[in-house]
């Protein structure tokens, strides 16, 4: 079954929780940049603060069960810090990818400039899915983290 995208509900708050437990310590680690519990935390914690203009956040829902989320939120500098997890059984099946065109396209619509984007230096598949976004981005590299901001036009 085709995954729908949609803007994340108050509703959907205890099954996205769920959908965070379901990673494996390694999408977990990928996505917090730590190991542990202490990021989903957070994310759950900021997940009540999206307003669907400078915050926002989408899902990807299967069967009524939340298998992926990213979300953005408008930094000072007026780029938009971006975020995306996909659960580990959904990786690999383009759904990271259809979420972040997604996002950018709502991004757009508020009229978001770029995206700053922060991925893990051994992330291969986000590498992956970065350069086949954003293939002319420059990237520089802080503490083993790849930094870009991809510009949003079109």
């Amino acid at each position: 079954m085709e995954p729908i995208v949609r803007m994340l509900r108050a509703t959907d708050l205890p099954d996205v929780a769920t959908m965070l437990d379901r990673l494996s310590e390694t999408s977990r680690y990928r996505r917090f940049f730590s190991p542990g519990f202490g990021g989903t935390r957070r994310e759950l914690a900021y997940l009540p603060t999206v307003d669907g203009h400078a915050r926002l956040a989408l899902v990807a829902v299967v069967d009524e069960r939340i298998v992926g989320l990213a979300r953005y939120h408008l930094a000072d500098n007026g780029a938009a810090d971006v975020a995306v997890v996909v659960e580990d059984e959904w990786q690999h099946h383009g759904l990271g990818r259809r979420l972040m065109i997604e996002l950018a396209s709502a991004a757009r619509r508020e009229q978001i400039a770029s995206f700053a984007v922060s991925v893990l230096g051994d992330n291969a598949p986000a590498m992956r899915l970065l350069r086949r976004l954003a293939p002319d981005v420059g990237l520089g590299i802080d503490h083993g983290v790849y930094e870009a901001t991809v510009p949003l036009a079109g």
